[in-house]
């Protein structure tokens, strides 16, 4: 099985801006345009073992790299508050 580890990055990451105060909707719609939004502007990082999967992890854990995709979700979720796909 291959597996982008940067999804699995910023769903939890996205967990934790919704956990931090965020004030706009969580609904399963506008979480998933928010992650397709910013994965479509970070780059993947592909693993088909749990051993590249772990050191990937880690080395998406260096600051640049939390800034990064913090970054990306904090500006997908400004476009999707601004443009909900639901009713």
């Amino acid at each position: 099985m291959v597996v982008n580890v940067m999804e699995e990055i910023a769903r939890n990451a996205l967990q934790d801006i919704f956990e931090d105060g965020y004030t706009g909707c969580m609904c399963e719609v506008c979480q998933n345009d928010i992650l397709a939004i910013a994965l479509n502007r970070l780059p993947p990082q592909y693993s088909s073992r749990q051993t590249g999967e772990a050191y990937i992890k880690a080395r998406l854990f260096a600051d640049q790299w939390k800034v990064d995709v913090l970054r990306e979700l904090t500006h997908a979720a400004d476009i999707v508050s601004k443009s909900t796909r639901h009713a």
